[in-house]
């Protein structure tokens, strides 16, 4: 009897480990099972939100095929021609005019009587002209016609005055812009997915109409939605559920096995177009960081669970064996620091990347503040002719480094976001002027033909991101004169044509050389980032190969869009148009000519920069012009060195912002709070600083500064600045 007590007292202990460790394994179940529906719903998440940019991308690009039949609609409204000839003459100046082939497309008029009239000639009796029944003026659907060889999109105009033709007046009552489908690749391609993913164009009635993707059509059916129907549903949906879904939002994904592989697929419609537009994924390369973070979550869960059974398995043994082990609280105290070690690391590394933008250009410029002002400087003594070719080399150096920290900074913060497309009105003739200008000045020293077709526009005016469009520009002028050999020939030409309506205008520019172009299989990758043909191209002709990929970046946030032609050995053209709104004279900043050309002998100036090199150099610069410069080390000092002294004292402070005891904007903040100094709201402060991106100039601004200037200093910049602030 006692010892079926003592065994009794046993298994408890062990009956109650066993229902524990199967709790822990149903709580991971479970667990498993609720995180892998979160990851179900993020991963339709992403493609959803994946597929409504692609959406707004194809409506984007159709709406300019309507612009383009809108320009067709008032050429040929209310015109007659005398035969079938002559209409079909004027079809094909029309596909001229409007350069049709650059966008895949062609022109047909349609007469009452449903006959098709191309630039070939009458074509019969068009097989879709049931479609344009209705009171809408205008009609979009996929067409298969008998008439015509290949699948279109067509976009049909009702015209405003119909068209006639020959002594019996025959009436044509449509003209009919036909987009080769194959075309629309552009708008909805996607390399998100690493280039799997396969996209669908659909006819409301479940047909395909086109299909791209790599590895081939997995679904392989003439009808998608019957084969949708037929397959099988991960998460035990069906294809009704689909539609529904469909029907109430316009958007719906699902989870499906084709082939024994599993696949997310998203339906979208296009509510002023007669498709669907279908995105089918493989799951493997639907939000991958999600999976494995899941399944890394998983994993830890398991680990944890299975030291927690352990622990208490040991526990079990320590109260049978009548003892406790020391050693497992310790593993457990261990285990419990490496996770909070770990977890510190990661909250440090977080924290390390926001800033790392900023660090980075500040510590950087810095430096290489230094050096070009030096070198500067040393020029500027007239020294021998081989210590100037040093030191030449230095300069040309110097800037080219830099050249190459902005664009790595650029790039990374166009991905990031930060960087905003923000017009304003200038004269669109003289960023033209501007840009011909500087690559005359890459031409120095080059046996190069360079060719001007500059347009003058009935509008000058317009809005525009003047900068970023000169870079644009610049950039591929730049590579033009990079990669021609002397004796070869470099043309530029800037045209202007009509956009969707008055108030707007496409700026068209086409830049073409007879350089070492590029290979077919290379032009494709010509905007990726650090993309270079050859290896030796980094070296030979120098730069990271991020000058296109940001060039690209630019001309989308523009709205507009680039594509280049290039054969090896043959050259290469760019081609780049920018939608851009027209404006008027009156509202162009004109530029304080007084203030940039302003003597400044005796302006006296408070400085604040706690690195001597760069004081050194900054007043070296200064009292060559004629200022006097006053020195502060620091925020603190700075404030006291301007308290100290009367009022009047100073004409302009230039105010580094990270300095040690006091930064820059607290300094600011602290003179602009001196309530007793008249001068204390109203003497400029320019702040002159590494941090050089343009919310950095905002937090000047904010802080109440007046200006910024961003390290490397340019000398006349300092200048005009300091002048323009003194005037005011």
């Amino acid at each position: 009897m006692q010892e079926r007590k003592q065994t009794t007292k046993y298994l408890w202990p062990v009956a109650f480990a066993v229902i524990l460790i199967f709790s822990l394994m149903t709580g991971i179940f479970f667990t498993r099972n609720s995180l892998m529906k979160l990851t179900v719903e993020e991963r339709s998440y992403q493609l959803e939100e994946m597929v409504t940019q692609i959406k707004a991308n194809l409506d984007n690009g159709l709406q300019t095929h309507w612009n383009l039949v809108a320009g067709l609609n008032n050429a040929v409204q209310g015109k007659h021609f005398t035969d079938s000839q002559k209409l079909c003459e004027s079809i094909s100046s029309l596909e001229q005019i409007f350069c049709t082939d650059m966008y895949g497309s062609r022109v047909m008029l349609l007469d009452a009587q449903g006959t098709a009239y191309l630039r070939e000639g009458a074509v019969g009796i068009w097989n879709d002209v049931t479609h344009l029944i209705g009171e809408n003026k205008q009609h979009t659907f996929v067409s298969e016609t008998d008439n015509i060889d290949g699948c279109y999109l067509v976009f049909a105009q009702e015209l405003d005055h119909p068209v006639t033709m020959g002594e019996d007046d025959i009436r044509f009552t449509h003209v009919v812009l036909l987009k080769d489908i194959q075309t629309l690749k552009q708008y909805y391609t996607t390399t998100a997915y690493g280039g799997n993913a396969a996209t669908y164009i659909i006819k409301k009635n479940g047909t395909m109409a086109y299909f791209d993707a790599n590895d081939g059509d997995v679904i392989s059916a003439r009808n998608i939605y019957k084969a949708l129907k037929e397959v099988e549903y991960v998460q035990g949906q069906s294809f009704d559920t689909v539609k529904e879904k469909l029907e109430r939002e316009g958007i719906a994904t699902e989870n499906v096995l084709l082939n024994q592989t599993e696949y997310y697929y998203c339906l979208t419609t296009l509510e002023n177009y007669d498709m669907m537009l279908m995105l089918l994924i493989p799951a493997d390369y639907v939000a991958v960081s999600t999976m494995d973070m899941m399944d890394s979550t998983l994993w830890i869960m398991m680990i944890f669970m299975s030291i927690m059974a352990l622990m208490f398995l040991m526990a079990v043994v320590s109260f049978i064996k009548v003892q406790r082990s020391s050693q497992m609280v310790k593993i457990e105290q261990e285990t419990n620091r490496e996770l909070n070690r770990l977890r510190l690391e990661a909250e440090a590394a977080n924290s390390a990347k926001s800033v790392f933008l900023n660090n980075m250009s500040h510590d950087i410029r810095t430096p290489m503040n230094a050096i070009i002002g030096f070198t500067n400087i040393a020029l500027k003594q007239k020294p021998k002719p081989e210590v100037k070719a040093c030191l030449d080399k230095i300069s040309d150096s110097s800037e080219h480094l830099l050249t190459l920290i902005n664009d790595v900074l650029d790039i990374s913060r166009i991905e990031s976001g930060k960087i905003q497309f923000s017009p304003v009105p200038v004269d669109i003739t003289e960023v033209a002027d501007t840009v011909v200008n500087v690559t005359y000045g890459f031409m120095s020293n080059r046996n190069l033909t360079f060719r001007c077709n500059l347009e003058e526009p009935e509008t000058r005016y317009m809005l525009a991101d003047a900068v970023r469009l000169r870079e644009i520009l610049v950039n591929i002028l730049g590579n033009a004169v990079k990669f021609t050999n002397d004796g070869g020939t470099i043309t530029f030409d800037a045209s202007y044509h009509p956009s969707a309506d008055k108030r707007h205008m496409i700026v068209h520019y086409r830049i073409a050389d007879t350089g070492v172009g590029m290979r077919e299989d290379f032009v494709e990758h010509i905007f990726d980032e650090f993309s270079q043909e050859e290896s030796s191209a980094r070296t030979q002709y120098k730069g990271t190969g991020l000058g296109m990929a940001i060039t690209k970046r630019y001309v989308d946030l523009m709205g507009g869009t680039i594509r280049v032609e290039s054969k090896k050995g043959k050259g290469s053209t760019f081609i780049v148009d920018i939608p851009m709104e027209l404006t008027d004279e009156s509202k162009i900043q004109k530029r304080d000519i007084s203030a940039d050309s302003k003597n400044l002998t005796g302006v006296k100036v408070l400085m604040a920069e706690d690195n001597d090199l760069n004081a050194e150099i900054a007043m070296i610069q200064l009292e060559e012009l004629g200022i006097q410069v006053t020195r502060a080390a620091d925020g603190k000092e700075v404030v006291r060195i301007f308290t100290e002294n009367p009022s009047g004292t100073f004409d302009v402070i230039l105010m580094d912002i990270m300095m040690p005891e006091m930064n820059g904007y607290e300094a600011t903040a602290a003179i602009r709070g001196l309530t007793s100094r008249s001068d204390a709201l109203n003497i400029p402060i320019l702040a002159m600083t590494a941090n050089a991106f343009a919310e950095d100039v905002q937090a000047s601004l904010e802080a109440g500064m007046n200006g910024h200037l961003s390290k490397p200093i340019v000398m006349d910049e300092v200048v005009k600045a300091i002048a323009r602030n003194i005037n005011r």
